[in-house]
């Protein structure tokens, strides 16, 4: 009793700017200490300043939608149509084209549908095909273009090989050989000291000279002899052309190319093969724009040819 009666008079004595200073105090400490008196919003921390703000999550692109849309779109174009390359294979067709005042011819097609292979007659230019049609018939094939130079005694000027066996031999000196078609899992052009003898080449055609390389123009090519051409186109990747010029220069073929006339192929490479007599090129009906010959009557009999073959007859 005596005890409660001596904090209750030291209560009423003690001065009331003490109790204040105290509150004052207090509240500075634990707002020193990062204390918030405000309660948090239920399910976020504490930040001692504002309630954290809850943001919507963001909306991820559908790639796969997109991309199986897009490819729904290019189904339903033309199939020669030129946007966006490569995404679905290019189909076969025929297109005609004149780039200056060189007059083109070119078959284009797809290595993810057809197969090229060389055809050669090893018993001489005079037995088995006369021209690129009866080769073409011979073997089943859907188009079929004359192939490498050969010597006067109609053998192959450089190597040839046909479904892994060779023929001839390896020219390391001609320009008419500095090229090499060479099919091995897929077709490539590529120069004659880039290809290793020891790769499992199934097919291969030694030709030249190359007429486009890395999009551009081949300098220092013949300006004289305007006379029918035949040539490889190639994008670098899937696409490719059997083409033949009705009358051009190296030079000329090589200019007209490289201005890009065909919508659906960048040309990156392009490979001259034997032109002038020799120039033929037949195309069937069952491609689109076929058949088409470019052969005329005063040609004459070719080494090999390269046939065109469906992937899955």
């Amino acid at each position: 009793m005596l005890v409660r009666e001596q904090v209750t008079m030291f209560q009423d004595h003690m001065p009331r700017a003490i109790w204040r200073h105290g509150s004052f105090c207090l509240s500075l400490i634990l707002v020193m200490l990062g204390c918030s008196p405000e309660k948090p919003l239920k399910g976020a921390p504490s930040t001692g300043t504002s309630p954290a703000v809850t943001l919507p999550s963001p909306v991820l692109p559908q790639r796969a939608s997109r991309d199986k849309d897009l490819l729904g779109e290019l189904q339903n174009k033309d199939p020669l149509s030129s946007s966006p390359r490569s995404l679905v294979p290019l189909a076969a067709g025929i297109r005609k084209v004149s780039s200056g005042e060189v007059a083109l011819t070119f078959l284009l097609f797809d290595d993810r549908q057809y197969n090229m292979v060389v055809a050669d007659k090893d018993q001489g230019l005079a037995t088995e095909w006369q021209t690129a049609e009866a080769a073409a018939a011979g073997h089943g094939a859907v188009a079929a273009i004359n192939g490498g130079f050969f010597t006067p005694e109609g053998k192959p000027l450089g190597l040839v090989i046909e479904d892994g066996r060779r023929i001839g031999t390896w020219n390391s000196q001609s320009s008419l050989t500095s090229g090499v078609l060479s099919v091995e899992k897929a077709p490539r052009l590529l120069r004659r000291q880039h290809w290793r003898s020891f790769s499992p080449t199934r097919h291969l055609l030694q030709a030249g000279p190359f007429l486009i390389e890395n999009n551009a123009v081949v300098r220092d090519l013949s300006n004289r002899e305007r006379r029918p051409r035949s040539f490889l186109v190639w994008n670098g990747r899937h696409r490719w052309a059997f083409g033949v010029a009705e009358g051009a220069t190296l030079a000329d073929l090589s200019a007209a190319l490289a201005s890009q006339p065909l919508p659906e192929i960048n040309i990156t490479t392009a490979l001259n093969l034997d032109g002038g007599r020799s120039s033929d090129m037949w195309v069937s009906p069952r491609i689109t724009g076929g058949p088409i010959s470019t052969r005329r009557i005063w040609n004459t009999p070719v080494r090999n040819y390269l046939l065109l073959l469906p992937s899955q007859p």
